[in-house]
């Protein structure tokens, strides 16, 4: 990432820069030019296959309205002998939809009007005024206005040789609201009600780099009174909502020579938010899902990049898992690339200093549960193999139209299909070839961003202007990646046996059918973090669900302080879609405290970082299911309050809080200290995650919360049901064979659990996923898990389920599938590790009944595979031994904390590292209630050839011996038993010693 220090612009600028800022600006003077050319008065109409309408003008003007399914109508405007454009000249609506969202549209004329209405009851009507031609948009089913044009301008052409084309809607209702989708530059969003601004978010103008980086580029709003526009062009477009700007949208082609703008856009119905979002993403397409690594935890090596290489990010990763930490995906920048391993200088190619051998770290990467994504830098374009400069036959413009831009020799076009397959074969011949056997998962494309000076005028490789393709810029690379890269199957391609994650700076509306984005070299402070969360909202609103910002703030070289990096890269990104903690600051020049790696941080950070990576962790199945929801439907996964709560005004006014999903709502701390004012919604009782304490929903009155640092608000809807696996320290190592889930009573739920292989295309048949459905009845206290409908590679054949149910007020006496009163534990892992593998457990402080069923073998087809319910009998009395977890021993070197091998209780087991001397220890500190002599159970496994014997004592008085012989596998646990007098007391230590230079892996101690 270049190292530029970025100088903050006030968003109220009226510069070009500004605009794509999405700021608030006055009206352009477009509108009130007197130049301007309306539409004029109706002659004719004639219908065209069924679901498009040509109506004419007198004066030869055409307007076209085209049905888009049900719920869409396209409404596109010619001035007199202009033809329409091509449907698929824009591809930010996906090219197919323009034929498979086959609609009708009927028109019915009378003496005043046109009225034109689709296929459904619920449907848009459109009525169309013929004298001047002006349009009106009404819900069919309720007659509610949507709304209309502007009885004085309407649709108009105007400007400089008529390059301006608008579109002018009388006066919003007056308590109608509206959301911008997208973001201006570096994702800042300023508020997410627009309602009174006038937006503009545009690939920028001729600001200095790098002011200009990351916008998201949407043309797309919703309204609250249940419709979206979707404006479809890729000129600059300015959307102004009400207050002195009027009501309604512009796009400018700048005089720039070429094609005009043409006034093309949707009208989307609803009315629910959630409707708009599928029908936007059906029209554009749908989110590309990455692999399920990717909603891991990712770090960098930005950090150490006078170090870092192949066994450096070895050592470093292997450093992070022996500390209980979680990680899935490493993100390369800049040092792995051959030459100077820097910004500048450097290119898409493994260094042969720094990484002398990738198929090496390819094959140690896959066996320990970590993706990696290689980066390329604009700027090195020119060193990359097979570069040519200049237009075509080259891959870049016109000399002349570069003077401005910096590295003005490395400017790919982007338009140029012969770029596009130049690129992608470098990124194929250098690393993604599978026969290389590389590490190759995702690509991060930096720096397409800043190429504002060049002029409007200049022509690209497909023959139009830059004034009408710099919009589309994110786009054509991310399709020449995506479709023509990666996605076929044939030679040279990767094809659907992996899924890509590919993400730069910046997105076009469409783009996320290829691809993603992040937002950029942000800055580190609370005023950006709440930019960032709003414009993580806005991006969810304009089909990019997958937000992915830098953790913590790029920070221009700058060390965030302990409870900055504490509400930040740990308590809010542990809780966004992306997970990335990232930053510039130097640990060679400013100490290691200028990492984002927990390890590098203080000691409560580092306790911080481990409670919301097990959190997150262990909630992938439900963030996973989001996911898929995201890619199926566009529901983003952080949803802005709007989406759920559309008629709410709270829900407009909320926007540094968020849904994660349908069940969490997280309130990111955003101050040091500040009361926090936290909507929860009225008609549903909300659970403080951390503590249980239970909360009526008020829409009168905000919950003020004044959190500590490090402990980011969380609460959950009573009904909720959080599916989960056990923890473990890559998404890989995650085990299916148990599925557990917090049921928070109060309220009726269901949650209907995706999974499938996590890593192919193979979900997108539909007959490679699962759908698992769980059901909570409040009034019965009963949960029924289904058996999974369809299945996957890997699907596990039998289960475990573990429900746990808050906000009980006592402890009953649970049974499953009808059968006797499950015994009574002191813990969880003492119910899994009882003979049965079942049982209860009650935690009278937080007021949790825990239900553990035995395994079952599960169906393919659905249907109830267990129930879960009260028995009628009282809680039993109490029995089993307590379960003291290795992972809370104190380990010397020989153990380190490793989750890879599943079966184990708790959150991971302590691992033998395999390079030990005899003498190597794990020790536990136990409470004794009365001394005597006591029975202990050992647990581990053993998946080596001999015994691998370890001596026990008690307080330094060996006690045993234990032989420990094989298990047949690292999979597989089994239980060492010995007997000890124990003296009483709550600091007891009891020691196990290695006896040779080889260990099992230990899960638990339990003292009976």
């Amino acid at each position: 990432m270049k190292r530029e220090r970025i100088r903050r612009r006030t968003l109220l600028s009226t510069a070009a820069g500004a605009l794509a800022a999405g700021a608030v600006v006055p009206q352009s003077a477009h509108a009130a030019d007197d130049a301007q050319e309306q539409l004029t008065d109706y002659a004719g109409h004639t219908t065209d296959d069924g679901r498009s309408v040509t109506v004419t003008s007198v004066t030869g003007q055409r307007l076209r309205l085209t049905a888009y399914g049900d719920q869409i109508v396209r409404v596109r405007a010619a001035r007199a002998g202009e033809s329409f454009l091509p449907d698929t000249h824009y591809e930010m609506v996906q090219p197919r939809s323009h034929s498979a969202m086959r609609g009708s549209l009927h028109a019915r004329a009378t003496e005043d009007t046109v009225e034109f209405r689709t296929a459904a009851t619920d449907g848009p009507r459109v009525v169309l005024r013929k004298k001047p031609l002006r349009l009106e948009f009404y819900a069919r089913d309720t007659g509610a206005l949507l709304a209309k044009e502007d009885d004085g301008h309407g649709i108009t052409w105007s400007g400089p040789n008529h390059t301006v084309a608008a579109e002018a809607f009388a006066p919003p209702q007056a308590d109608e609201r509206f959301l911008k989708a997208g973001h201006g530059v570096l994702g800042r969003t300023p508020r997410l009600d627009r309602t009174g601004d006038t937006v503009s978010h545009n690939y920028s103008g001729a600001v200095e780099n790098p002011n200009n980086q990351a916008p998201a580029i949407v043309p797309f709003y919703l309204s609250s009174k249940g419709y979206g526009v979707f404006f479809n062009t890729t000129f600059d477009t300015t959307f102004s909502f009400g207050g002195s700007g009027g009501y309604g949208f512009h796009a400018d082609g700048h005089d720039a020579g070429g094609a005009r703008p043409q006034l093309d856009y949707f009208l989307i119905n609803g009315p629910r938010f959630a409707q708009l979002l599928d029908r936007y993403t059906q029209l554009t397409g749908r989110p590309r899902l990455p692999q399920r690594s990717i909603f891991g935890l990712q770090m960098s090596d930005k950090n150490f990049a006078d170090v870092s290489d192949q066994g450096w990010w070895r050592e470093k990763v292997t450093r992070h898992r022996a500390a209980g930490f979680p990680f899935d995906h490493q993100v390369n920048d800049n040092r792995w690339r051959e030459g100077s391993g820097s910004w500048s200088g450097s290119w898409f190619e493994f260094s042969r200093e720094r990484w002398p051998d990738p198929a090496g770290y390819q094959k140690w990467a896959a066996g320990n549960g970590v993706t990696v994504t290689l980066d390329y830098n604009r700027n090195n374009t020119n060193e990359m193999a097979g570069w040519k400069g200049g237009p075509p036959p080259g891959y870049s413009f016109a000399v002349a139209d570069l003077a401005g831009v910096k590295e003005n020799n490395a400017v790919p076009d982007w338009s140029n299909r012969d770029t596009r397959a130049w690129v992608w074969k470098v990124f194929w011949d250098k690393a993604l070839d599978p026969a290389l056997k590389y590490p190759g998962d995702g690509l991060w494309i930096d720096e397409v961003d800043d190429l504002g000076a060049i002029p409007y005028t200049a022509k690209t490789a497909d023959g139009r202007t830059w004034s009408e393709d710099r919009n589309a810029y994110f786009l054509n690379l991310h399709k020449g990646v995506g479709e023509e890269g990666w996605d076929p199957a044939g030679a040279g391609h990767i094809g659907p046996g992996k899924r890509p994650w590919t993400w730069c700076r910046g997105a076009t509306a469409g783009q996320q059918r290829y691809g993603h984005y992040w937002t950029g070299d942000i800055d580190s402070t609370y005023d950006e973090m709440r930019n960032q969360i709003r414009g993580m909202q806005t991006a969810g609103l304009g089909g990019f669900p997958y937000a992915n910002i830098d953790g913590g703030g790029f920070g221009h070289g700058e060390v965030i302080s302990d409870a900055f990096y504490r509400n930040w890269p740990v308590g809010w990104s542990s809780l966004a879609p992306i997970w990335r903690p990232h930053g510039t600051a130097s640990t060679k020049d400013k100490g290691k405290r200028a990492s984002r790696w927990p390890l590098d941080q203080s000691p409560q950070a580092q306790a911080d970082f481990a409670r919301f990576g097990q959190l997150r962790y262990s909630l992938m199945p439900y963030v996973y299911t989001l996911a898929h929801q995201a890619a199926a439907t566009g529901m983003p996964m952080a949803r802005a309050m709007v989406i759920d709560h559309q008629d709410r005004p709270q829900a407009y006014t909320h926007d540094l809080q968020y849904m994660w999903g349908p069940s969490l709502l997280v309130a990111p701390i955003t101050s040091e200290g500040e009361e926090q004012h936290i909507w929860l919604p009225a008609g549903a009782h909300w659970y403080d995650f951390w503590t249980d304490e239970k909360h009526t929903g008020s829409d009168t009155e905000d919950l003020s919360h004044t959190a500590s640092t490090g402990e980011t608000p969380l609460f959950v809807r009573a009904g909720a049901i959080l599916p989960k696996y056990p923890y473990a320290q890559s998404t890989a190592y995650l085990t299916k064979r148990q599925l557990e889930m917090d049921v928070y009573a109060g309220a009726d739920g269901v949650f209907d659990v995706v999974e499938d292989d996590g890593v192919t295309e193979a979900y997108r048949s539909g007959r490679q996923t699962s759908v698992t459905r769980l059901t909570f009845t409040d009034a019965s206290t009963r949960v029924v898990i289904a058996h999974p409908k369809g299945s996957y590679e890997g699907a596990p054949d039998a289960r475990r389920f573990l429900v746990r149910f808050h906000g009980l007020a006592s402890p009953v006496g649970m049974r499953v599938d009808g059968g006797g009163t499950l015994p009574a534990f002191t813990s969880e892992a003492a119910a899994l590790l009882s003979d049965k593998g079942a049982g209860c457990v009650w935690d009278a402080e937080a007021k949790v009944l825990s239900v553990v069923t035995p395994e079952i073998r599960m169906a393919k087809g659905g249907g109830k595979a267990v129930n879960v319910e009260p028995s009628g009998a009282p809680y039993p009395r109490v029995g089993g031994g307590t379960v003291h977890q290795a992972e809370a021993a104190r380990l010397d070197s020989a153990f380190v904390i490793g989750s890879r091998h599943p079966g184990y209780t708790g959150t991971g087991y302590a691992e033998f590292t395999g390079t030990s001397a005899a003498g190597s220890t794990l020790a536990w500190t136990v409470t004794v209630p009365a001394a005597g002599e006591k029975r202990l159970l050992v647990r581990y496994a053993n998946g080596g050839d001999a015994d691998r014997p370890m001596d026990v004592d008690v307080h330094g008085t060996k006690v045993a011996t234990l032989a420990m012989p094989p298990t047949g596998g690292w999979d597989t646990w089994a239980t060492a038993s010995f007997t000890a007098d124990l003296p009483q007391g709550e600091n007891v230590t009891v020691r196990a010693a290695l006896t040779r230079s080889a260990g099992a892996n230990i899960d638990s101690l339990t003292l009976l």
